[in-house]
């Protein structure tokens, strides 16, 4: 039970700032070059780094979910980010951004099943052993 409610908590947090990814992906993407703040790596990078966070972040929060679809989901926002670049003033569409962004959305999604599996075999493991999830167990005395 207690396993669960952590689980939960922990999920309903990731699905909030995987949300909140999203509209952050849209701006940055669709910013003119003269607003722009480049971290110093390859822009394909920049691109895997966050989808790879955005898609960790919503396959925890929406681990139900078949993970093709947030694939998809992300790879076809990608995509219509990447054309939409072509009406922004000094910025250009490339495909191999795409596929960058793609192959971190993959990344990302690889990743949370990975993390997700883990923390449930990990959470269960504690609550069935009967350690506490944190701390130190209070006693009723030290007899006990």
């Amino acid at each position: 039970m207690i396993a669960a409610f952590a689980r939960t908590g922990l999920r309903r947090i990731a699905r909030g700032a995987g949300l909140a990814c999203l509209p952050v992906l849209v701006w940055l993407s669709w910013i003119p070059k003269d607003w722009e703040t480049r971290t110093g790596a390859a822009g394909q990078v920049e691109h895997l780094v966050a989808y790879a966070g955005t898609a960790l972040l919503l396959g925890i929060g929406f681990h139900r979910a078949p993970a093709w679809r947030l694939g998809l989901a992300l790879g076809v926002l990608a995509a219509v980010l990447e054309i939409g670049q072509i009406r922004v003033p000094g910025r250009t569409a490339q495909g191999i951004d795409v596929v960058a962004s793609a192959a971190g959305a993959l990344a990302g999604l690889c990743a949370a099943r990975i993390v997700g599996r883990t923390a449930a075999h990990f959470l269960a493991a504690r609550v069935l052993s009967g350690r506490p999830l944190a701390g130190r167990r209070i006693t009723a005395g030290p007899w006990t």
